[in-house]
């Protein structure tokens, strides 16, 4: 991995309440991958993970979707167009494509649906076996990229936990039906770490592959301070393995993740 550079930023937008979309222009982000994040420096802070919410590999471009949540995300989602941010990218194992002719749900929650909406992006043209998208937030101002994925000639199902908009209530029950209907179907899902043991456990036994994007803490972003690792399978006499996030992840096959954490 290269060290750090600064990406130019070409368009800025505001996506919903707190939540803040940069695209930003390097040659190295060509090279980006669905699931992938970056890096980014922050002034007297760590620096913060963002998973790519869209992928322009002739351009050079990404998106970045920052929900703001403290002083260092306040702080890139008030940079201009024209401003650079320092950035380590791209890093981590994204999304594997999909089989497109296997039924496939995209499972979001909060800022886990940029990534999907990337993954969508790169594959959903060619995808020819049915598709379905769903999307979850805590109310309906906070509800993300549904129009993109409209824009991109797919409607997706909207929950809300307090019922402001689309179907009260989790990505869970909307998944459940989708894949009592569609036993051979694929799954890539990315939210809260709750959210994903539940569609973990929902996902056991279905024909295809389940890939899980996890949001997480981290350190380095580069696999060298530890701050970042979940157990993992197989579990051992001695307890779990680990796995690095920020190296091994952020995207895991369902079969590799121990959730007796959560």
């Amino acid at each position: 991995m290269a060290g750090a550079f600064k990406a130019l930023i070409v368009t800025v937008r505001q996506v919903a309440l707190d939540h803040v979309e940069l695209i930003v222009e390097h040659e190295r982000l060509r090279d980006a991958t669905p699931g992938q994040f970056a890096h980014i420096l922050t002034p007297g802070t760590l620096r913060r993970p963002v998973s790519f919410s869209r992928i322009d590999g002739g351009l050079g471009r990404a998106g970045l979707l920052v929900q703001v949540v403290g002083p260092g995300t306040a702080w890139i989602a008030a940079r201009q167009v024209g401003e650079t941010l320092d950035m380590l990218a791209p890093l981590g194992r994204g999304f594997a494509p999909p089989d497109p002719d296997r039924p496939w749900a995209l499972v979001g929650g909060g800022v886990g649906i940029p990534p999907l909406f990337s993954a969508w992006e790169r594959w959903g043209w060619r995808h020819r076996a049915p598709a379905h998208v769903i999307l979850g937030a805590r109310k309906a101002a906070l509800v993300l990229m549904d129009a993109d994925f409209r824009q991109q000639a797919i409607e997706p199902l909207v929950t809300t936990e307090d019922g402001s908009r689309g179907i009260m209530g989790t990505v869970v029950d909307p998944l459940r039906q989708w894949l009592s209907r569609n036993p051979d179907g694929q799954v890539m899902a990315c939210g809260p770490n709750g959210m994903l043991a539940r569609v973990s456990a929902l996902t056991e036994g279905i024909a295809g592959p389940v890939q899980l994007a996890l949001e997480q803490r981290m350190g380095c972003g580069i696999g060298a301070c530890l701050a970042c690792v979940v157990p993992s399978v197989p579990v051992g006499p001695d307890g779990p393995g680990y796995r690095r996030v920020c190296t091994e992840g952020p995207v895991f096959q369902r079969e590799e993740l121990a959730w007796s954490w959560i």
